[in-house]
């Protein structure tokens, strides 16, 4: 081989060396944040939740599953596919706390009106402000009675009850936790009747859910064609690529097809967001 050709296979070897180094630092930092993530997520989020989940077994199964279900589905799924599900492990955390977060802000919301009912109604009934939160501890549905139960908890530990309060208000990440602190607060203050304070609370706070429901209801339809609307192209795709599997494989396969899948899946995000921004009344 002449000097030529050693200098060019060296250059070419250093390239590819580089390359290793940077693959592998990138590996490695990639797999560090990821089971940082991964680790706060199931330490702290999850146990936000009452989720209490061991940090190392969900780091441990999440990194086996994201090494072995793309390369078991590659002869299934293709490339392409086996990425795709790669990426859908990653995500899929994540998705599912914010999920999980969402429904339980959502039973929060709809058990308040009754957690304020029960409160006036032990009020009534001779009890104290702490024997009452107690009762709704033991006979309201979780998940209000495992955050009232953590309230009563710090509570009893030595925090004051107007900071307990507030720390389960931020917790719930909810304005009318909020104004339901605040209404016990101004109650006890100022010696007004705390109990029809409640019961005014609740009546008002259930008028005001009983009409986003019926806005939820009449937007039901503008939602449902959101999905339809965003679902129909990706259908009619691929029944396109069934029928014509040779002019719509070039979509997969060259620069351009890939421009103009980003430019689909750009335009159809933003269409599914506008058409849920203009269902999304807020009342």
């Amino acid at each position: 081989m002449s000097a030529t050709g050693w200098l060019i296979a060296a250059a070419f070897a250093t390239v590819a060396a580089l390359a290793g180094v940077v693959g592998a630092t990138a590996l490695r930092w990639g797999t560090e944040r990821h089971s940082a993530r991964l680790s706060h997520l199931s330490g702290v989020r999850f146990a936000e939740l009452f989720l209490f989940l061991d940090p190392a077994q969900f780091i441990k199964l999440n990194l086996i599953a994201l090494l072995c279900l793309p390369l078991l589905s590659w002869p299934l799924v293709g490339a392409v596919g086996s990425g795709v599900i790669f990426v859908l492990i990653l995500v899929l955390p994540g998705a599912a706390y914010r999920w999980l977060h969402a429904r339980r802000r959502q039973a929060l919301q709809t058990q308040l009106p009754d957690v304020a009912t029960a409160l006036a109604s032990g009020l009534r009934s001779g009890l104290s402000l702490g024997q009452a939160m107690d009762q709704v501890v033991r006979y309201q549905p979780s998940p209000v009675a495992q955050e009232f139960a953590l309230m009563l908890r710090e509570h009893r530990v030595g925090l004051p009850l107007d900071q307990a309060l507030q720390g389960l208000a931020e917790r719930s990440g909810l304005h009318d936790f909020h104004l339901l602190v605040a209404t016990l607060g101004i109650a006890r203050d100022l010696g007004g009747g705390l109990a029809e304070a409640l019961e005014r609370f609740a009546s008002t706070l259930r008028r005001r859910l009983a009409l986003e429901e019926r806005i939820r209801a009449l937007t039901a339809q503008g939602r449902l064609q959101g999905l339809i609307m965003g679902a129909l192209p990706l259908v009619l795709g691929w029944v396109l690529y069934l029928m014509e599997p040779s002019v719509m494989g070039r979509m997969l396969h060259e620069p351009l097809g890939w421009l103009v899948l980003v430019l689909i899946v750009v335009l159809e995000a933003a269409g599914y967001l506008l058409i849920r921004r203009i269902v999304d009344i807020r009342v």
